[in-house]
């Protein structure tokens, strides 16, 4: 390999949704996404010539096995194949609310008749309950909503595979029965395919995959909590966690069950979010694996130095170590996060230029530059999934002369030196820490939900005696509860609506044990874990955003991870305030803005003839006030008003962008107006009546605190 080598890795992953005390899987993730993603990155790489690496969570296997089998189903497959006639009114409502839980943006806008029903259901949702509105919907209202929902699911390749389902696309409209049977026909034999597919591919060498441990643990926090203090010594932690042999299993019995299913043996591993240990490597050479990905932060911190050219060059923790790789995070987020908002072909020129840049740099003769990321979640966020960029990106790379692509395994064949590591960093690619996962009060408590019936199981098993078939049972059961993402969503890291049932599968995953058993679960296993439910109405920001601001409600993620305050909600409660204009203030800030959503309980076109406006405090020390109508515009600059303790003494212009249609949104350069970063903001705001009186304040009392992220701070805003 004599050219400087790009190699990728993309991650897929699905936790097991299979709800352990009826048999169903409660969400439809792997099924759509088997659509997408995973049947998209191989066959465009392969069309392009380019290799790279694909990594299969066994969890994820096991439920694509299971739905090309026939043996898996889910509410929203249930929901979609009847014709709306023979649907129960739970069942359309159930389709009314959860049929549009995709990208608003690249994927309802771009289709006339989804927008539409996205916009009926929008001006009925704030004034009736989804009981009351489904008569509102016709049968072929519905019918259409069944299929374009599965329709929108479906990827570039499938659309070049599957012509039907680009007739379906240019129809847009008053869809049939049999027009929805046939789609669906076309999503089971993908699914079907894609087992096959992946074998196809590694026996010709077009792709490599590799493992993650069976249920996709955080390894080092099962095999013992306390390892979170290396990287989080100040972080309260729970009762210690501490099963070295469960780990052992979920890394011994990942590379066993992959390697049946690819039928070959599966040298590499990428340990669940990049979570590593000594520990760890110690497991994985004792199972023989040659090689493991992590994020580039673990390597800069176990030799403490950021340059760039550590990562190109692979390193080993001792002599017998699996060989260790260092994700670019750059370059990796870029192609996760932010390639989506722009051309195709600049970002295609950014990527490639930034991987020269790097690799000019690097001291050795065949530098390496590992990107590795989320390979199913960001293509919704792509026009066409992604279509136009991995294209223009597999054929770029496949053409160049100075770069190629391999496998990791590929190039350890034909190079073996390494560079030795004295230690390793104990943590994720996140942070490179574990908070994500373990140290604030529903994350401990999940630890103790499941360290208590651990011990429980430990117990029992030393004083019963059980049949083989049991103890499988039972530990299969606990394996699945070990899985990292049940920690992922508690605590207030990530929110979706989903929350609650996340919850209710972890405990379901801990009551299976006593059911399995033949026993009464314990009380405290039917309590919610989630503290949230307590706190009705208010939620910070979790993650950096920059939506774009156009006034509309037209993007079903651009605001995923804002903070939330439900104004027409008091604490306790969600009934109605009728005294209430606001509904809802969203709220986050990237780097240089702050960002507001306002919504109000009415349509914002019904109320523009009472010409009311939204006028922005800062409450501390920050004489900065903002004064918006509430009147439909399009996006446009505004000014803020610069005051000293005599009044106004100067406008700031353009201090950010404003646009109000059903929505009023808009962003306020911080930087800009000489608000420092790594500095605490306290907002509030106030409708004000066309003569200026004041109609509602929000919040009621004090003001909504935001810290605005130094440097330092902005690796704690983290999505995936």
């Amino acid at each position: 390999m004599s050219k400087p080598t790009i190699l990728f890795l993309w991650h897929m992953h699905q936790p097991s949704y299979l709800d352990a005390l009826n048999g169903t899987y409660l969400m439809p993730w792997v099924r759509l996404h088997a659509t997408k993603g995973y049947y998209d990155i191989p066959l465009a790489m392969k069309n392009s010539g380019v290799k790279g690496t694909i990594n299969m969570v066994p969890s994820l296997i096991e439920q694509l096995q299971a739905y090309s089998e026939g043996n898996a189903s889910d509410r929203w497959l249930t929901v979609t194949m009847p014709h709306p006639r023979e649907l129960s009114d739970d069942d359309k409502v159930f389709l009314v609310r959860s049929f549009m839980m995709l990208h608003w943006d690249r994927q309802v806008r771009t289709s006339p008749r989804y927008y539409e029903l996205l916009r009926k259901r929008q001006r009925y949702e704030k004034k009736i309950s989804f009981e009351e509105m489904i008569s509102f919907f016709s049968d072929d209202e519905l019918l259409d909503l069944q299929v374009l929902f599965n329709l929108k699911w479906f990827g570039f390749m499938a659309k070049e595979n599957y012509p039907f389902l680009q007739t379906l696309e240019d129809k847009d409209r008053f869809f049939t029965q049999d027009d929805k049977q046939q789609m669906m026909a076309i999503q089971k034999e993908i699914i079907a395919s894609i087992i096959p597919l992946y074998r196809d591919l590694i026996k010709n060498g077009d792709i490599e995959v590799s493992f993650t441990p069976f249920y996709h643990p955080i390894f080092p926090l099962v095999h013992n909590t306390a390892l979170a203090s290396r990287s989080m010594p100040h972080a309260p932690l729970p009762s210690q966690f501490s099963f070295p042999e469960d780990a052992l299993w979920h890394l011994k019995e990942g590379k066993r069950y992959a390697s049946e299913v690819w039928g070959t043996d599966i040298d590499g591993m990428w340990p669940a979010e990049g979570s590593v240990s000594p520990e760890l490597i110690k497991v994985a050479e004792q199972q023989n694996v040659k090689w493991i990905a992590t994020d580039e932060d673990i390597l800069f911190k176990s030799i403490g130095s950021r340059e760039k050219r550590h990562i190109c060059r692979p390193w080993k923790l001792g002599e017998h170590s699996p060989a260790l790789f260092f994700r670019d995070k750059y370059l990796s987020d870029m192609v996760g996060f932010s390639f989506s908002t722009m051309e195709a072909n600049d970002a295609v020129n950014m990527f490639v230029n930034y991987a020269r840049s790097v690799f000019q740099k690097a001291a050795y003769d065949t530098p390496l530059l590992p990107i590795i990321l989320d390979g199913e979640n960001a293509w919704e966020s792509y026009p066409e999934n992604g279509k136009q960029f991995l294209t223009h990106l597999f054929d770029t790379l496949a053409k160049a002369e100075d770069l190629t692509c391999a496998t990791f395994s590929e190039t350890l064949k034909q190079d073996s030196s390494y560079n030795e590591l004295i230690t390793l960093h104990t943590g994720s690619w996140i942070d490179s820490d574990f908070h994500i996962w373990i140290g604030s009060e529903d994350k401990n408590n999940a630890w103790d939900y499941l360290r208590r019936v651990r011990l429980f199981w430990s117990r029992h098993q030393s004083t019963h005696f059980l049949s083989e078939k049991i103890v499988e049972e039972v530990n299969r059961t606990i394996y699945r509860a070990e899985g990292s993402d049940w920690f992922w969503w508690y605590g207030d890291h990530f929110s979706t609506e989903n929350d609650s049932l996340f919850d209710r599968l972890f405990r379901r995953h801990l009551r299976k044990v006593y059911s399995i058993l033949g026993l009464k679960s314990p009380t405290f296993l039917n309590i919610p874990i989630l503290s949230r439910i307590s706190s009705i109405g208010f939620r910070e920001p979790t993650v950096l955003i920059s939506p774009k601001i156009t006034g509309k409600t037209d993007n079903f993620f651009k605001w995923n991870g804002a903070g939330i305050l439900e104004v027409s909600k008091r604490p306790g409660g969600a009934m109605f305030n009728s005294n209430r204009i606001a509904d809802r203030i969203a709220y986050g800030f990237n780097k240089e803005s702050i960002f507001i959503k306002v919504t109000l309980l009415e349509s914002l076109r019904l109320l523009a003839h009472k010409k009311m406006s939204l006028r922005v405090f800062f409450m501390n020390g920050h004489n900065i006030d903002i004064t918006l109508p509430l009147i439909p515009f399009s996006p446009a600059p505004f000014s803020a008003i610069i005051n000293n303790e005599t009044g106004p003494i100067s406008d700031f212009y353009p201090a950010g962008k404003a646009a109000c249609d059903d929505i009023l949104e808009f962003s306020f350069n911080f930087s800009a107006c000489g608000v420092p970063d790594g500095e605490t903001l306290s907002l509030y705001f106030k409708i004000l009546s066309e003569d200026g009186k004041e109609l509602e304040r929000i919040p009621v009392m004090g003001g909504i605190s935001l810290h605005i992220p130094s440097d330092r701070d902005l690796h704690r805003y983290w999505d995936v």
